[in-house]
């Protein structure tokens, strides 16, 4: 058997933003932002990269704010078993991949960034807000990882993933 090395496979995947809120009307604001994650070159081998994500709070006025919340992420293309990122030219090709919150688990697959379903977990805290003060930040390590296998075509692959902010 012939093995050899597709060079040029670049891997990225880009977060877009949802917000969704719950409840009572809230007397605060809050940016969810992610840092790039540029997954770089693949040949066959397991690569991995992390980036960070903030969630930045703002008090608005009236009186204090407790704050719970949970950040979701979408399946993409794909499914959370295993997301998929599509080449960006022809011809059509896809590299598997998943996204994991603040730890790159030993056995890929596992403890993946979802929604809360078929065993995903999901970003979740809270905080009070206090008129007058600072705002709050809270960070969490987003992982990505594409595992090892055939190189597929050389290109540039991407992937749209949603973050969902619920406040409960």
């Amino acid at each position: 058997m012939k093995s050899y090395v597709r060079p040029g496979v670049v891997a990225r995947c880009v977060a877009a933003l949802a917000l969704a809120g719950s409840g009572p009307a809230m007397a605060f604001s809050c940016n969810l932002s992610f840092g790039s994650l540029n997954l770089g070159s693949y040949v066959g081998t397991q690569i991995s990269s992390f980036s960070q994500a903030t969630l930045i709070c703002t008090h608005g006025g009236g009186g204090n704010e407790s704050v719970s919340f949970q950040v979701r992420l979408s399946p993409g293309a794909g499914n959370y078993a295993q997301r998929h990122m599509n080449r960006t030219s022809a011809p059509p090709d896809t590299l598997p991949y998943n996204l994991y919150l603040n730890a790159l688990p030993a056995v890929l697959n596992t403890f993946v960034w979802g929604d809360g379903s078929g065993g995903t977990v999901f970003w979740s805290g809270n905080f009070n807000l206090n008129n007058g003060n600072s705002p709050v930040t809270r960070t969490a390590t987003l992982w990505g990882a594409i595992p090892a296998g055939p190189a597929p075509s050389a290109g540039a692959y991407q992937d749209v993933v949603v973050a969902t902010i619920l406040f409960l």
